[in-house]
């Protein structure tokens, strides 16, 4: 069993869409997966109602920090692939306690200013306890005449000096995320085929090849955020 951990010391990132997006993506390719939900807004359990009339997967689970270390072992015991951790903005023991159990860790961030600050500790944090991590940009605006807006450049240039890798892909600002999580579905399933759903797909191919090096499945990529 693998562990993902999905961070951000900020709220509004979209940490839980990503979080049901790369839940979902695992399933649709076979593997089985649950959610932990740490933040007290259960918004991944809001979603799980939602998807009840059509799926009875992902799980959802709500937990406290402390009993991480047990839910990890009972999910492994019943067959879990991958265990998702949604976790809310937090202190430094919370964070530390979600980063210590993970094999990957995807630390959120907007192209903003306030969304980049907030987020240097949670990059130190995860070096200091040695995980594996990507920065991953979320709600980009889109490219106006085909060109990448200044605000995205900046961030990934200010992600790249602070000594962990980026994702190429991140989501953009896309009305079928939340049309999509208010349905109890991922966008690949709500609208295949459809640029969010190419999105989803090419990150949890670089999340996948994170957790289980060699076995990422081989498709088209989408465009990188900045190239």
């Amino acid at each position: 069993m693998r562990t993902l951990s999905i961070l951000s010391r900020k709220g509004g990132t979209g940490k839980t869409t990503l979080a049901v997006h790369m839940a979902v993506a695992a399933e649709l390719r076979g593997k089985r997966s649950t959610l932990i939900d740490l933040d007290p807004q259960l918004s991944t359990f809001e979603w799980r109602k939602a998807r009840l009339g059509h799926s009875p997967t992902p799980e959802v689970a709500e937990a406290k920090v402390g009993s991480l270390f047990t839910q990890r072992l009972a999910a492994a015991r019943t067959g879990v692939d991958l265990l998702v951790i949604d976790t809310r903005p937090s202190t430094d023991l919370e964070c530390a306690e979600a980063v210590r159990w993970s094999d990957l860790c995807l630390i959120v961030v907007r192209p903003s200013f306030f969304d980049l600050k907030a987020i240097v500790r949670t990059a130190e944090l995860v070096r200091q306890l040695n995980k594996k991590a990507l920065f991953v940009i979320n709600q980009a605006p889109s490219r106006r005449n085909g060109e990448e807006v200044q605000a995205v450049i900046d961030t990934y240039e200010s992600l790249i000096g602070l000594n962990l890798p980026v994702a190429p892909v991140g989501l953009r600002y896309r009305a079928a995320y939340q049309n999509a999580v208010r349905l109890g579905k991922s966008v690949e399933e709500a609208e295949p085929g459809s640029l969010a759903a190419q999105e989803v797909a090419a990150l949890w191919r670089l999340v996948q090849d994170g957790l289980w090096p060699n076995l990422a499945e081989q498709g088209d990529e989408v465009q990188a955020l900045v190239s």
